[in-house]
């Protein structure tokens, strides 16, 4: 794949993005490619303020749905005006439900069109266990919105497998995987605290975002088998969880809430172990890759390890077929620090050869600039038979 390239760079490509976001100090793909394309392009971001409401589980469902109609309406709407004021080239869209409405600004504007997908829906829904007509809907919906944009980035080759099973050419199926950028995380590193020391206890980490429903899913294993056990056990220690939107429900006295965290990165490295408990879903984990790249030692179920090729387990983290697996080698990564910390380090080595954001920048700026090539052919095009 060739050496890291620096994730600084000319402007010069027009990118009309949705949604716009804030940060970009953070693995999360959306703020982090908003931040990273905004660094060496001219960006313009379409808001979407509605997407807490609308993709909020914990809501009514029929509002929401009429809600999301209107939604997409207002986005072309705003998107269209946008992209015509900032002259865009291309359009960038983060998810199904965006490129709905960026598919339809890319047709008004007569500009290129690029779907930055975070996972097939299909295997997703299969994955949640969601109705025949569910996995059917999506399907068309992805089918669909395939065929029609120009390019289709996606986050494992399973997940392009499974959108060429769709109908959709291969040639405009680009595999990027979950990254992180280690030059930032590494800038926003606290030295290493994750031993205890004195009176501290060890402390296992769990982390995400609880509107996605496998979360939820992990946080009931966590509460409900591990606090327990490990309490059975006399172990000594504390299971933070952090992220967004966690449940208001009752939890092991050995569980403490953290919320919303501002620096994940320090979180994770003062942790003594971070798990993750999720089973189903869909592409890679970007909190697995961001406890690899911290150095952290991890314990996860299959689920998540597919997700990250190369991982290996026992060599980089502990990974569990069952749940007495995963009860058994959160003991040992507990008991055997030496170890743990040995696999951290493959760990954190496997992420520096593979999934660093430096090594993608390349890939993503030849989507980009093939793109923009294509909207500035067409307006020579056009403006050649105007003179003619």
């Amino acid at each position: 794949m060739g050496s890291p390239r620096s994730l600084d760079g000319p402007r010069g490509i027009r990118i009309l993005f949705i949604p716009r976001t804030e940060g970009g100090r953070t693995s999360e793909r959306t703020p982090f490619l908003f931040h990273l394309m905004n660094s060496r392009h001219a960006v313009a971001g379409v808001s979407a303020p509605w997407d807490a409401l609308l993709y909020n589980p914990a809501k009514a469902r029929w509002p929401r749905l009429l809600l999301y109609a209107i939604d997409k309406v207002l986005l072309i709407l705003r998107g269209v005006i946008l992209g015509h004021r900032s002259r865009a080239t291309v359009v960038f869209c983060e998810t199904v439900h965006h490129a709905l409405a960026g598919l339809g600004i890319a047709r008004v504007l007569g500009i290129p069109c690029v779907w930055d997908s975070h996972g097939n829906g299909k295997l997703l829904y299969e994955s949640l266990g969601k109705g025949a007509w569910s996995i059917r809907l999506v399907t068309v919906l992805e089918r669909f919105l395939g065929k029609r944009v120009d390019h289709l980035i996606t986050v494992s080759e399973r997940d392009a497998s499974a959108y060429v099973d769709m109908g959709l050419p291969r040639e405009k199926i680009h595999v990027i995987p979950v990254c992180v950028n280690l030059r930032d995380i590494n800038s926003q590193l606290p030295p290493d605290a994750s031993a205890p020391g004195g009176d501290r206890p060890p402390v296992l980490l769990f982390f995400g975002s609880f509107r996605y429903e496998p979360n939820r899913e992990a946080l009931e294993f966590v509460n409900a088998r591990l606090a327990p056990h490990l309490e059975k056990r006399g172990i000594r220690c504390e299971i933070h969880v952090a992220g967004r939107d966690i449940p208001e429900t009752s939890l092991h006295p050995l569980i403490r809430r953290l919320g919303f965290v501002p620096n994940i990165y320090s979180c994770i490295r003062t942790a003594t172990l971070c798990i993750v408990p999720v089973r189903r879903g869909v592409g890679a984990l970007v909190k697995v890759v961001d406890s690899m790249a911290v150095g952290t030692p991890l314990v996860m179920f299959e689920f998540a390890a597919r997700g990250v090729p190369g991982l290996r387990s026992g060599v980089h983290a502990y990974v569990a077929a069952t749940e007495p697996d995963f009860l058994r080698y959160v003991e040992e990564a507990l008991s055997n620090r030496e170890a743990s910390l040995a696999m951290s380090r493959r760990a954190r080595k496997l992420v520096e050869e593979r999934y660093d954001w430096g090594s993608y920048v390349g890939p993503l700026e030849d989507i980009l600039s093939a793109s923009s090539s294509t909207t500035i052919g067409r307006a020579i095009d056009a403006g050649g038979s105007h003179h003619a």
